[in-house]
Protein backbone atom coordinates (compact mmCIF):
# COMPACT_ATOMS: atom_id res chain seq x y z
CA UNK A 1 0.00 0.00 0.00
CA UNK A 2 2.86 2.46 0.67
CA UNK A 3 3.82 2.28 -2.95
CA UNK A 4 0.61 3.63 -4.03
CA UNK A 5 0.90 7.99 -4.56
CA UNK A 6 -1.45 9.96 -2.72
CA UNK A 7 -2.57 11.48 -5.80
CA UNK A 8 -4.85 8.63 -6.06
CA UNK A 9 -6.48 9.30 -2.76
CA UNK A 10 -10.09 8.98 -3.33
CA UNK A 11 -12.30 11.02 -0.81
CA UNK A 12 -16.33 10.36 -0.73
CA UNK A 13 -19.29 10.82 1.48
CA UNK A 14 -19.91 7.17 2.65
CA UNK A 15 -23.70 6.63 1.94
CA UNK A 16 -23.82 2.43 0.71
CA UNK A 17 -23.74 -0.55 2.41
CA UNK A 18 -20.65 -1.02 1.25
CA UNK A 19 -19.05 2.23 1.70
CA UNK A 20 -19.98 1.93 5.42
CA UNK A 21 -18.44 -1.29 5.75
CA UNK A 22 -15.31 0.29 4.35
CA UNK A 23 -15.72 2.82 6.93
CA UNK A 24 -16.13 0.41 9.91
CA UNK A 25 -12.74 -1.87 8.64
CA UNK A 26 -10.83 1.60 9.11
CA UNK A 27 -12.58 2.17 12.42
CA UNK A 28 -12.08 -1.37 13.94
CA UNK A 29 -8.25 -1.45 12.65
CA UNK A 30 -7.90 2.12 14.30
CA UNK A 31 -9.77 1.54 17.08
CA UNK A 32 -10.04 -2.46 18.12
CA UNK A 33 -12.14 -2.28 20.81
CA UNK A 34 -14.92 -0.12 18.97
CA UNK A 35 -18.26 -2.27 17.61
CA UNK A 36 -19.60 -0.46 14.72
CA UNK A 37 -22.41 -2.04 12.51
CA UNK A 38 -23.81 -0.80 9.46
CA UNK A 39 -27.38 -0.86 10.60
CA UNK A 40 -26.63 1.73 13.00
CA UNK A 41 -24.54 3.88 10.78
CA UNK A 42 -27.16 3.59 8.07
CA UNK A 43 -29.81 4.90 10.83
CA UNK A 44 -27.63 7.17 11.82
CA UNK A 45 -27.93 8.52 7.93
CA UNK A 46 -31.63 8.25 7.41
CA UNK A 47 -32.39 10.08 10.80
CA UNK A 48 -30.14 12.84 10.82
CA UNK A 49 -30.31 15.00 7.34
CA UNK A 50 -26.88 17.49 8.35
CA UNK A 51 -24.58 14.30 9.25
CA UNK A 52 -21.69 13.14 6.56
CA UNK A 53 -19.96 10.26 7.03
CA UNK A 54 -16.68 10.32 4.66
CA UNK A 55 -14.27 7.32 3.23
CA UNK A 56 -11.17 7.43 2.27
CA UNK A 57 -9.56 4.57 -0.06
CA UNK A 58 -6.23 4.58 -1.57
CA UNK A 59 -5.62 2.32 -4.83
CA UNK A 60 -8.81 1.10 -3.37
CA UNK A 61 -8.37 0.04 -0.05
CA UNK A 62 -10.21 2.11 2.92
CA UNK A 63 -7.22 3.71 4.96
CA UNK A 64 -10.02 6.52 6.20
CA UNK A 65 -12.78 7.65 7.22
CA UNK A 66 -14.40 10.46 9.52
CA UNK A 67 -17.99 12.10 10.08
CA UNK A 68 -19.00 15.69 11.14
CA UNK A 69 -22.20 16.90 12.15
CA UNK A 70 -23.88 19.92 13.82
CA UNK A 71 -23.58 20.55 17.49
CA UNK A 72 -24.20 23.32 19.55
CA UNK A 73 -22.06 26.19 18.36
CA UNK A 74 -19.93 24.15 16.78
CA UNK A 75 -19.40 20.82 14.68
CA UNK A 76 -18.52 17.50 15.86
CA UNK A 77 -16.37 15.13 13.96
CA UNK A 78 -14.42 12.36 13.82
CA UNK A 79 -10.64 11.61 11.96
CA UNK A 80 -9.67 8.08 11.75
CA UNK A 81 -6.07 6.90 9.22
CA UNK A 82 -5.02 3.41 9.56
CA UNK A 83 -1.75 3.38 11.82
CA UNK A 84 0.47 2.23 8.43
CA UNK A 85 -1.12 5.24 6.85
CA UNK A 86 -0.33 8.19 8.90
CA UNK A 87 2.33 10.46 8.43
CA UNK A 88 1.04 11.35 4.67
CA UNK A 89 -0.93 14.21 4.67
CA UNK A 90 -4.59 11.87 4.45
CA UNK A 91 -5.85 12.64 7.87
CA UNK A 92 -5.26 17.00 6.74
CA UNK A 93 -7.08 15.84 3.76
CA UNK A 94 -9.97 14.68 5.94
CA UNK A 95 -9.90 17.89 7.95
CA UNK A 96 -10.29 20.12 5.13
CA UNK A 97 -13.07 18.12 3.65
CA UNK A 98 -14.76 18.37 7.18
CA UNK A 99 -14.54 21.84 7.73
CA UNK A 100 -15.93 22.41 4.28
CA UNK A 101 -19.11 20.65 5.33
CA UNK A 102 -18.99 22.28 8.81
CA UNK A 103 -18.79 25.67 7.01
CA UNK A 104 -21.79 24.27 4.96
CA UNK A 105 -23.44 23.90 8.24
CA UNK A 106 -23.15 27.42 9.42
CA UNK A 107 -20.17 26.47 12.10
CA UNK A 108 -16.64 27.95 12.30
CA UNK A 109 -14.98 25.65 14.60
CA UNK A 110 -14.53 21.85 15.20
CA UNK A 111 -14.72 19.59 18.02
CA UNK A 112 -13.44 15.87 18.08
CA UNK A 113 -13.00 13.26 20.82
CA UNK A 114 -9.39 11.87 21.14
CA UNK A 115 -8.52 8.95 23.30
CA UNK A 116 -6.51 10.12 26.15
CA UNK A 117 -3.80 7.44 25.62
CA UNK A 118 -3.42 8.43 21.44
CA UNK A 119 -0.81 11.29 22.01
CA UNK A 120 -0.40 11.11 18.22
CA UNK A 121 -3.48 12.45 17.06
CA UNK A 122 -3.90 14.91 20.20
CA UNK A 123 -0.56 16.42 18.39
CA UNK A 124 -2.23 16.86 15.33
CA UNK A 125 -4.86 18.29 16.43
CA UNK A 126 -2.72 20.73 18.67
CA UNK A 127 -0.58 21.87 15.94
CA UNK A 128 -3.66 23.05 14.32
CA UNK A 129 -5.03 25.50 17.02
CA UNK A 130 -7.19 22.71 18.73
CA UNK A 131 -7.46 22.86 22.62
CA UNK A 132 -8.80 21.02 25.21
CA UNK A 133 -12.45 21.39 26.40
CA UNK A 134 -13.24 18.36 28.68
CA UNK A 135 -12.80 14.71 28.95
CA UNK A 136 -14.91 11.82 29.65
CA UNK A 137 -13.61 9.28 31.94
CA UNK A 138 -14.66 5.70 31.83
CA UNK A 139 -14.77 2.86 33.72
CA UNK A 140 -16.03 -1.08 33.01
CA UNK A 141 -17.67 -3.82 35.21
CA UNK A 142 -16.56 -7.26 34.80
CA UNK A 143 -19.79 -8.52 34.96
CA UNK A 144 -18.56 -12.12 35.02
CA UNK A 145 -17.19 -11.51 38.85
CA UNK A 146 -20.39 -10.23 40.75
CA UNK A 147 -23.74 -11.34 40.87
CA UNK A 148 -26.95 -10.03 39.51
CA UNK A 149 -27.90 -6.70 42.55
CA UNK A 150 -30.82 -6.32 44.25
CA UNK A 151 -32.64 -3.49 42.26
CA UNK A 152 -34.01 -2.03 45.81
CA UNK A 153 -35.50 0.94 44.55
CA UNK A 154 -36.39 4.14 47.26
CA UNK A 155 -39.75 4.19 48.78
CA UNK A 156 -42.55 5.05 46.70
CA UNK A 157 -40.84 4.17 42.90
CA UNK A 158 -40.78 1.00 41.03
CA UNK A 159 -38.71 0.05 38.11
CA UNK A 160 -39.64 -1.07 34.96
CA UNK A 161 -38.64 -1.91 31.55
CA UNK A 162 -39.77 0.26 28.43
CA UNK A 163 -40.57 -3.35 27.01
CA UNK A 164 -43.63 -3.17 29.95
CA UNK A 165 -44.31 0.61 29.81
CA UNK A 166 -43.29 1.64 25.94
CA UNK A 167 -45.85 4.90 26.13
CA UNK A 168 -43.41 7.06 28.62
CA UNK A 169 -41.53 8.40 26.40
CA UNK A 170 -42.86 12.21 26.82
CA UNK A 171 -42.04 12.18 30.66
CA UNK A 172 -38.69 10.47 29.59
CA UNK A 173 -37.81 12.89 27.07
CA UNK A 174 -38.76 16.11 29.82
CA UNK A 175 -36.38 13.71 32.46
CA UNK A 176 -33.34 13.84 29.73
CA UNK A 177 -33.67 17.24 28.84
CA UNK A 178 -33.22 18.03 32.37
CA UNK A 179 -30.12 15.75 32.69
CA UNK A 180 -28.42 16.88 29.47
CA UNK A 181 -29.14 20.90 31.06
CA UNK A 182 -26.97 19.85 34.39
CA UNK A 183 -23.83 18.09 32.89
CA UNK A 184 -21.44 19.59 32.70
CA UNK A 185 -19.72 20.48 29.05
CA UNK A 186 -23.26 19.73 27.50
CA UNK A 187 -24.46 23.14 25.17
CA UNK A 188 -27.25 21.90 22.92
CA UNK A 189 -30.74 21.40 23.52
CA UNK A 190 -32.02 18.47 21.75
CA UNK A 191 -35.49 17.95 19.72
CA UNK A 192 -37.19 15.42 21.26
CA UNK A 193 -37.18 13.56 17.24
CA UNK A 194 -33.42 13.81 17.64
CA UNK A 195 -33.68 12.82 21.86
CA UNK A 196 -35.79 9.25 20.49
CA UNK A 197 -34.02 8.96 17.45
CA UNK A 198 -30.97 8.30 19.52
CA UNK A 199 -32.39 7.22 22.94
CA UNK A 200 -35.23 5.13 21.68
CA UNK A 201 -35.00 3.75 18.04
CA UNK A 202 -31.29 3.25 17.18
CA UNK A 203 -31.11 0.13 16.71
CA UNK A 204 -29.02 -0.54 19.32
CA UNK A 205 -31.55 -0.14 21.71
CA UNK A 206 -33.54 -2.20 22.98
CA UNK A 207 -36.55 -2.05 25.45
CA UNK A 208 -35.70 -4.45 27.82
CA UNK A 209 -32.66 -3.05 28.71
CA UNK A 210 -34.41 0.26 29.34
CA UNK A 211 -35.83 0.59 32.82
CA UNK A 212 -37.76 3.60 33.64
CA UNK A 213 -37.95 4.74 37.38
CA UNK A 214 -42.11 5.53 38.20
CA UNK A 215 -43.34 7.73 40.81
CA UNK A 216 -47.23 6.79 40.79
CA UNK A 217 -47.38 7.66 36.96
CA UNK A 218 -45.04 10.44 36.96
CA UNK A 219 -41.51 9.75 35.17
CA UNK A 220 -38.91 10.68 37.24
CA UNK A 221 -35.93 8.82 35.54
CA UNK A 222 -34.58 6.41 33.14
CA UNK A 223 -31.76 5.21 31.75
CA UNK A 224 -30.72 2.59 29.33
CA UNK A 225 -28.20 0.47 27.57
CA UNK A 226 -26.86 0.18 23.81
CA UNK A 227 -25.30 -3.06 22.51
CA UNK A 228 -22.70 -3.57 20.31
CA UNK A 229 -21.87 -7.00 19.15
CA UNK A 230 -21.05 -8.83 22.54
CA UNK A 231 -20.51 -5.95 24.77
CA UNK A 232 -23.29 -3.52 26.02
CA UNK A 233 -22.52 0.49 27.02
CA UNK A 234 -24.47 2.30 29.92
CA UNK A 235 -25.23 5.47 28.34
CA UNK A 236 -27.29 8.50 30.06
CA UNK A 237 -28.58 7.76 33.54
CA UNK A 238 -30.83 10.76 34.17
CA UNK A 239 -33.07 11.44 37.16
CA UNK A 240 -35.65 14.46 37.70
CA UNK A 241 -34.12 17.06 39.94
CA UNK A 242 -36.53 17.15 42.60
CA UNK A 243 -35.72 13.13 42.86
CA UNK A 244 -32.16 13.40 43.23
CA UNK A 245 -29.74 11.82 45.95
CA UNK A 246 -32.68 9.86 46.88
CA UNK A 247 -31.35 6.38 45.56
CA UNK A 248 -33.45 6.62 42.18
CA UNK A 249 -29.93 6.55 39.73
CA UNK A 250 -28.70 3.59 42.16
CA UNK A 251 -31.38 1.83 41.64
CA UNK A 252 -31.41 2.45 37.89
CA UNK A 253 -27.58 1.07 37.43
CA UNK A 254 -28.49 -1.38 39.38
CA UNK A 255 -31.26 -2.38 37.27
CA UNK A 256 -29.17 -2.50 34.03
CA UNK A 257 -26.47 -4.43 35.91
CA UNK A 258 -28.64 -7.01 36.63
CA UNK A 259 -30.43 -7.09 33.16
CA UNK A 260 -26.65 -6.87 31.30
CA UNK A 261 -25.75 -10.40 33.66
CA UNK A 262 -28.82 -11.89 33.00
CA UNK A 263 -28.20 -11.07 28.96
CA UNK A 264 -24.86 -12.67 29.05
CA UNK A 265 -22.91 -9.92 28.73
CA UNK A 266 -19.64 -10.28 30.16
CA UNK A 267 -18.56 -6.26 30.68
CA UNK A 268 -20.48 -3.41 31.41
CA UNK A 269 -18.95 0.15 30.11
CA UNK A 270 -19.70 3.74 31.04
CA UNK A 271 -18.25 6.70 30.67
CA UNK A 272 -18.84 10.28 32.50
CA UNK A 273 -17.86 13.81 31.91
CA UNK A 274 -14.75 14.48 34.33
CA UNK A 275 -16.56 17.40 36.11
CA UNK A 276 -19.71 14.67 37.02
CA UNK A 277 -18.70 13.98 40.05
CA UNK A 278 -21.82 12.35 41.36
CA UNK A 279 -21.91 10.08 38.77
CA UNK A 280 -18.27 9.39 39.03
CA UNK A 281 -18.42 8.57 42.98
CA UNK A 282 -22.18 5.99 41.98
CA UNK A 283 -19.67 4.00 39.57
CA UNK A 284 -16.76 3.70 41.76
CA UNK A 285 -19.64 2.21 44.51
CA UNK A 286 -21.21 -0.36 42.31
CA UNK A 287 -18.15 -1.69 41.01
CA UNK A 288 -16.80 0.31 38.21
CA UNK A 289 -13.21 0.27 37.94
CA UNK A 290 -11.45 3.30 35.87
CA UNK A 291 -10.53 2.12 32.42
CA UNK A 292 -8.13 5.00 30.66
CA UNK A 293 -7.73 3.09 27.46
CA UNK A 294 -10.98 3.98 26.72
CA UNK A 295 -11.29 7.54 28.20
CA UNK A 296 -11.53 10.55 25.90
CA UNK A 297 -10.72 14.20 25.73
CA UNK A 298 -12.61 16.51 23.71
CA UNK A 299 -10.59 19.01 21.35
CA UNK A 300 -12.04 22.14 19.71
CA UNK A 301 -10.58 24.45 17.20
CA UNK A 302 -10.75 26.33 13.99
CA UNK A 303 -11.72 24.89 10.35
CA UNK A 304 -9.24 24.90 7.82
Amino acid sequence: MQAVELSELVLAPAETDEDLEALIAVRREVTPEARPMVENLRFNLQSKDDLSYVVARLGGEPVACGFVEPWSACAWGDIAVVPEQRRRGIGSRILADLSERARGLGKDSLQFEVKMSDGESRAFLERRGYVRVGAEEAVVLDLERIEPPDVDPPAGVRIVSRAEEPDLLEGMYAVGLEADEDIPGMEDVQSFDAWRANEIDKPSRRPELCFIALAGDEVVGYAGLMVFGDQAHHGLTATRRDWRRRGVGSALKRAEIAAAKRAGFKRLVTESEERNEPMRKLNEKLGFVPAPDLSVVMMRGPLV
